[in-house]
Formats: structure tokens, sequence, C-alpha cells
């Protein structure tokens, strides 16, 4: 599942595939992009391949408006998305049994719509302040213990 959440409503939008693949996620981000047009769009995402190379760097160069921000490895929490996936997990995934990859998808788009019934502004509570300093504390540990 690739998905965005829109942080000003919590609404998610979301793409359910077989495979990860740098083809997939610029298609993900097309799709994006047309649902956000006109507007700039600061997209906050993990350090994974697909997110991070020449493909996705040419995508953005033909998109102005957008810009990638990639959180720290190890910190993926950071981003709110992460939430998401957490109440996906604890209210959906956990709950539930799926006999094949045809109905893990019709689970998700479900979950999905959903929960975009129900959603709200995700509001981060600790504050600009706290977040950078959990993010310093996460560097100087990787620098010491990775």
């Amino acid at each position: 599942m690739l998905a965005s959440l829109d942080i000003s409503t919590g609404e998610v939008f979301a793409h359910i595939k077989n495979r990860r693949t740098s083809v997939i996620f610029l298609e993900f981000m097309e799709e994006l992009a047309e649902k956000y047009q006109g507007q700039r769009l600061c997209v906050v995402m993990d350090n994974l391949n697909t997110h991070n190379n020449a493909a996705a760097k040419e995508w953005l160069s033909r998109h102005p408006q957008i810009t990638f921000h990639y959180t720290p490895k190890h910190a993926s929490w950071t981003n709110l998305i992460e939430c998401f996936f957490s109440i996906l997990t604890k209210q959906g995934l956990q709950q539930a049994v799926h006999k094949s990859g045809r109905q893990l998808t019709i689970f998700l788009k479900s979950f999905v719509r959903e929960y975009n019934k129900r959603c709200g502004p995700f509001v981060w509570t600790k504050g600009p302040e706290k977040l950078r300093k959990i993010i310093q504390l996460t560097k100087k540990y990787q620098k010491y213990h990775m």
C-alpha cells in the first residue's frame, strides 16, 4: 500500500498494488499531483530506494510545485502517515483474516473509504522544538550505534 495523508483534513489517499516499484510509486505520485493540481505539495516520506532514485528526481524536475522531504533513517514515526498505518493495523489488520490478495485489497480499499468518512486533521502535539530534539537525538544515536 502506498498512501498519503492530507494533514489539513486527515484524508488518506491510497494505492494498493502487488509490488513496490519505482514505476508504481511514480504512478501514485502522478495521481496525487493531479488530485492537488495547482497546489504546492510537501511530501514527507522515508528513504526507500523507489522514493529517492534518478527516476524520482527526474519526475520532481517536471513537477516544481512538489518537493520531497525525507524522514531521518529509523525515524519514520515522524511521518504522520505512520499514524494512519498504526490505526489500520490495530483497528483493521489485526482483527481480520484474508484468504487471498484480492480479499486483502478489497478490505484495504474499504477500510480507507470508511476511515475517510470520519477522519479529521492530524496535529503534532509535541510541537516543533520537541520534534527537532527527538530528531537530533536519533541522529546522535545512529552515529554511535549503527
